[in-house]
């Protein structure tokens, strides 16, 4: 965007000399003289002194350098911002946790990715109390009405059921399924009091059956870490099977189902929404890949 003209200019007053400055830009020093010829004749006026150790400044030049020193500046801020804006336009920002993982968006985003080559995806943080970079454009995660869901918008692509997980020594560990009597005199933790529908009906229901439940009012990746260390039972659903460790999770027998697909912003971007759109009609009627990812 900076003229050449003036760009040579300056790099000759930071040089020192037509030779060095024709060295510094890969040019030839007549190219460099043309240059500034052309600069002094637009301007009509005589920028520099030539003497044998180098040039000097006019007044007319030391003006110039001056101000052509705040263009610069100028330039370079005006096309890392034009960069920066394009590269927003293009990536799409994913928030990803302990529990947010991308058990579906990583597949989506290959398929998508063979016919949108101009996007990229970029993965942030969600820390243990669910605080999301501003940047976030999507979440991949189950729908349980929670506090940081509130102003995005959400997409279901499927349901998953819950299930209780134990320890690896836990008397109930070798169970297929759990049954409400195998669960009588345990206690039940769970991460969530009831927010949504789903999960306030299946605590409603284990408290109904006479069931401790205890809601983890903590950091909410702490039971996650823990439960392969006690003896109570916790409740989760399905999905978070792949992220506990020391422990076996298993079916409830009862069908309580919780949403899960992608969270995004009211007013996406244009790849987002591009990317958005791909995610409908994958899992929509107008699907004619046949290629749809799913939970395990």
């Amino acid at each position: 965007m900076l003229r050449p003209h003036l760009n040579t200019f300056l790099t000759v007053c930071e040089t020192g000399s037509f030779n060095k400055a024709a060295n510094a830009l890969y040019i030839t020093p007549s190219a460099v003289l043309q240059q500034i010829q052309t600069l002094e004749a637009d301007l009509e006026v005589t920028l520099f002194i030539r003497q044998r150790r180098g040039v000097t400044l006019t007044s007319e030049g030391e003006y110039l350098l001056q101000k052509g020193k705040t263009l610069r500046l100028l330039n370079d801020e005006i096309h890392r911002d034009i960069q920066i804006i394009g590269s927003k336009d293009r990536t799409i920002y994913v928030g990803t946790s302990i529990m947010e993982k991308c058990r579906l968006l990583y597949d989506l985003w290959v398929l998508f990715s063979e016919t949108s080559r101009n996007c990229e995806i970029q993965m942030l943080n969600i820390d243990a109390w669910h605080r999301i970079p501003d940047r976030t454009d999507l979440v991949e995660s189950v729908y349980s009405n929670n506090e940081w869901e509130h102003g995005w918008k959400f997409y279901e692509i499927c349901k998953v059921p819950f299930g209780f997980a134990v320890a690896n020594n836990h008397p109930l560990s070798g169970k297929k399924i759990i049954t409400i009597q195998d669960l009588l005199g345990q206690t039940v933790l769970t991460l969530n009091t009831g927010s949504c529908t789903e999960i306030l009906s299946i605590l409603n229901f284990l408290k109904k059956a006479g069931l401790e439940v205890v809601h983890h009012n903590g950091p909410e990746v702490n039971p996650l870490w823990e439960s392969g260390f006690r003896r109570d039972v916790l409740l989760i659903p399905l999905c978070w099977r792949d992220i506990l460790i020391n422990t076996v999770t298993i079916p409830f027998e009862k069908e309580f189902l919780l949403p899960y697909g992608i969270f995004y912003r009211p007013e996406p971007h244009g790849a987002v929404k591009s990317f958005l759109e791909f995610i409908f009609s994958t899992y929509g009627e107008g699907n004619t890949s046949g290629i749809v990812p799913v939970l395990d």
